[in-house]
């Protein structure tokens, strides 16, 4: 028996392709993938954040003149399909769907491309509000994309200061009960309070976990920390599109948050206040039992669902030794899968596996971009929504948390009868929806998929010739 393949590919990436050579160096071709923010390969338009933002705005301000101005229910339901179509309401799902697979399975950077998977999901933006329609696409490939060359601090704090994750965890909303805008006794209307939602996540899952041991007073004060952070009009009362500082609706004084304190300095208008939460993000970023949690988290989803003190320890040792570089980090990652990977087995999530599928047999999934040219005047087409359609069917839509933790990397989360069938149900229209080369013969393309992917080639490349073509 000759091992050839190795799962290697397949835990810090998406597999190898049947025209992929196997490299003579895995690490180092691995390495080499991460060295850089690679660009988007996909031919047609790019909406940027800013552009969805519009849109997204856009929408929801035309749908609520409809529902207010509209009493016939026949009426309305035209006018609001007509709407959807000009707005691209089940359009743009699907659509950036289609340049994250078609990014995962034919860029030649797809180990990078695993990385953005991992921190849009460790980022996760709750399914409410449109967001998953219009904005957490672009927020993935975007915001978290491009700030993937530079430190985990960085990252944290473009993803807590981003308009998605603002309107998530309704910041926005959040009040200083001490501030001035707070204490203006000539205020007719209600006003909002403290929103504890966005300081207790930024705790409890971007960084440090319950393991730090913080306080329900911590929680607070990071809340307090976070006000006057948000997005509204010129009046301050309704959602805006730009996230800026309000001094105005900031907390005063100075907030205590794991023993540290952080002084009210440079809150003004001129400043925007950035130097508080600058502070408590850094200081967050650097805590040693925020380095153990996310290490870990980086190995049990590029490894083994339970990571070896030798594993997480080689990525923390490189965080640390680079004040928390993502580049530095990402290297660690493969070299800790590359030296202990072998002897583990990782069970995949559906999306994951899904794409994994599609690059290992040479498919052309999601497929010809030319199929995503919308015209914005008619219900999109099957194979338009066929992404979004796939990836419900087997259970796993990544734009669509339901919660702020987003999905998990566990075995003992999928690995379920229901999600099985799932699985098996897909695979056997696998030729037909673009999971395999449609060129070759389907036991030629499973015979290199395998040989590229899996340690025993001669054993697995039997079996699994005798699962696709329906023999025992």
């Amino acid at each position: 028996m000759t091992l050839l393949g190795s799962r290697f590919y397949r835990k810090i990436g998406f597999g190898l392709r049947p025209d992929e050579d196997i490299p003579k160096d895995r690490l180092n071709w691995a390495v080499e993938q991460v060295s850089g923010i690679p660009p988007l390969i996909w031919p047609g338009k790019i909406y940027s954040v800013d552009e969805m933002l519009d849109i997204r705005t856009s929408f929801l301000s035309a749908e609520q003149k409809l529902e207010q101005t509209i009493t016939d229910p026949n009426e309305l339901r035209k006018k609001r399909e007509a709407l959807y179509h000009e707005k691209g309401r089940r359009f743009f799902e699907p659509y950036e769907l289609a340049i994250r697979h078609h990014q995962a399975i034919l860029s030649d950077k797809a180990v990078f491309e695993r990385f953005q998977h991992f921190w849009g999901n460790h980022f996760a933006i709750v399914d409410k509000i449109k967001l998953a329609t219009f904005n957490t696409g672009p927020y993935q490939r975007q915001t978290i994309r491009n700030q993937m060359n530079k430190r985990f601090a960085d990252l944290v704090m473009a993803t807590t200061l981003s308009f998605p994750m603002m309107r998530s965890l309704d910041n926005f909303l959040s009040r200083g009960p001490n501030s001035k805008f707070s204490k203006n006794k000539n205020r007719k209307k209600k006003i909002n309070g403290l929103n504890e939602n966005h300081g207790r996540e930024l705790l409890e899952l971007h960084t440090v976990s319950p393991t730090a041991g913080y306080s329900q007073k911590d929680v607070i004060n990071a809340a307090y920390i976070l006000t006057g952070w948000g997005m509204w009009d010129g009046k301050k009362s309704q959602e805006g599109k730009k996230v800026s500082f309000h001094g105005d609706m900031h907390e005063p004084g100075s907030h205590t948050v794991l023993g540290k304190v952080y002084k009210t300095k440079g809150f003004n208008e001129k400043t925007k206040g950035k130097n508080q939460l600058t502070d408590l993000v850094e200081d967050l970023c650097r805590n040693s039992i925020c380095m153990d949690f996310i290490t870990e988290k980086l190995c049990r989803h590029f490894i083994c669902d339970q990571p070896t003190k030798p594993m997480v320890d080689h990525v923390k040792a490189a965080w640390m030794a680079n004040d928390g570089a993502l580049p530095a980090i990402h290297v660690a990652v493969l070299e800790a899968a590359d030296k202990y990977g072998d002897a583990h087995y990782k069970f995949q999530s559906p999306e994951i596996w899904l794409l994994q599928s599609a690059r290992m047999l040479g498919g052309e999934w999601p497929g010809d971009p030319s199929f995503f040219k919308y015209d914005f005047r008619e219900k999109p087409t099957g194979k338009m929504r066929k992404p979004a359609r796939i990836l419900s069917e087997i259970g796993h839509s990544p734009f669509r948390a339901k919660q702020p933790n987003g999905f998990p990397d566990d075995m003992a989360s999928w690995l379920s009868p229901e999600y099985l069938v799932r699985r098996l149900t897909l695979a056997q229209s696998a030729k037909r929806i673009g999971l395999t080369d449609k060129k070759r013969p389907l036991k030629q393309t499973i015979s290199a998929a395998v040989e590229r992917n899996f340690e025993n080639s001669v054993v697995l490349g039997r079996l699994a010739r005798g699962a696709w073509c329906g023999r025992r």
